[in-house]
């Protein structure tokens, strides 16, 4: 090779990287509500043409579609989106970060789904304290009485947690779940302070999937002696962003849900 040669073809390596990088810009500007060349142009800062050829080859390979001067996100999207979801499972992506948060915290942490009334128990890394709230894999609980099932139900309507309690939707019972259901829609995660019989304190957040979709929730669980009000204030956050990491690796982008989430 030459000694030009060389500079020629990183500088080469360099362009294709840009155009890439710009490509993708435009395919997240159009998730974000962008339609228009002019949008482009101001994501990018690039030249209307430039912009304009970037946009025909992703519409020519399925990712974007136009009608007229408006551009959305292409059915070949769409079928990667399915795939890539078939071939990375849940459970698969979120086990990594349950063990990395319960390293970190030495209590046990829960991955949930919704399973009618139910939340239905999918995967768990166990705690490394003497006294531990500890769930099966398999197991189930009333989505009610959990702050995981909470954190499932955060965009539920009021008429969903009312059908919670069909047996009497008046009791006090009711009353105080929906106002924990109020205050984790405000929030955006739930907890469970029960200081009586199990004794439980439990931390939980939802995780959403490529749509925006609640399909799941991380929870930190542990006893009042190792978790008091303090230590849950102190923990809250890192609970939900394990959950907002594995909604990311699903395809998640926070900025569907806008700057209050």
């Amino acid at each position: 090779m030459s000694d030009t040669a060389a500079p020629q073809a990183s500088a080469a390596a360099d362009r294709a990287s840009q155009t890439l990088h710009r490509a993708l810009d435009i395919l997240e500007a159009v998730a974000e509500g962008a339609h228009s060349l002019k949008a482009f142009e101001q994501r990018v800062g690039l030249t209307r043409s430039t912009t304009h050829r970037l946009a025909s080859a992703l519409v020519d390979r399925g990712l974007l579609s136009s009608v007229g001067r408006d551009y959305r996100l292409g059915g070949r999207l769409v079928q990667l989106g399915h795939q890539a979801r078939e071939r990375l499972g849940l459970e698969e992506v979120a086990r990594p970060v349950l063990s990395a948060l319960s390293a970190e915290t030495q209590d046990a942490t829960n991955l949930g789904a919704a399973a009618g009334d139910d939340v239905l128990y999918v995967a768990q890394i166990p705690g490394r304290r003497r006294l531990e709230i500890r769930h099966r894999v398999g197991d189930r609980n009333r989505i009610r009485d959990t702050a995981l099932g909470r954190a499932l139900l955060i965009d539920s309507p009021p008429e969903r947690w009312a059908a919670l309690f069909s047996e009497d939707p008046n009791t006090p019972a009711a009353a105080a779940f929906r106002r924990d259901m109020e205050a984790a829609q405000r929030t955006g995660h739930a907890l469970h302070l029960e200081d009586g019989g199990d004794s439980i304190r439990c931390i939980a957040a939802p995780i959403r999937d490529a749509s925006g979709a609640i399909v799941a929730a991380v929870s930190l669980s542990s006893v009042p002696q190792y978790m008091d009000e303090a230590r849950m204030v102190e923990l809250t956050p890192r609970v939900v962003a394990a959950a907002l990491e594995i909604g990311m690796a699903l395809g998640f982008n926070p900025a569907r849900l806008g700057p209050e989430g």
